[in-house]
């Protein structure tokens, strides 16, 4: 069945933008993205894997005062964290390469992830 009989659409994730940090426990960078055209996500954390085989996302999530933790927001599919994933890391490794070419950072962690009928989406 395709997503939009069930309901859902596909997702489109743009202006993918990346903000490296000094590496501690783990965390290397944050990203933010453009869901849809339409909803602005910011500081998912760019997390290295324990194991040392590629990264992970972390979704950024509020701590209450008793210690409760409420997730702000957060892929519901394995699809959907798969797609975030993909570009998000792409976009990451590109900078990494930037960097190591010796080219202009702040240009390239500011450039697009993609738009239009260009940006990654999953259905």
């Amino acid at each position: 069945m395709p997503p939009e009989a069930s309901g859902q659409l596909p997702l489109a994730i743009s202006e993918v933008e990346i903000l490296p940090v000094k590496p501690q426990g783990g965390l290397v960078a944050f990203a933010s993205c453009v869901l849809n055209g339409q909803i602005y996500l910011g500081n998912i954390g760019i997390h290295t894997r324990p194991d040392g085989s590629g990264y992970r996302l972390v979704f950024p999530v509020k701590i209450l005062p008793n210690g409760k933790q409420i997730h702000c927001f957060h892929p519901l599919t394995r699809q959907a964290g798969d797609l975030f994933l993909q570009v998000i890391i792409r976009k990451f490794e590109e900078l990494i390469r930037s960097v190591e070419r010796g080219e202009n950072v702040l240009a390239t962690s500011k450039q697009c992830g993609g738009s239009g009928d260009n940006s990654p989406t999953v259905s």
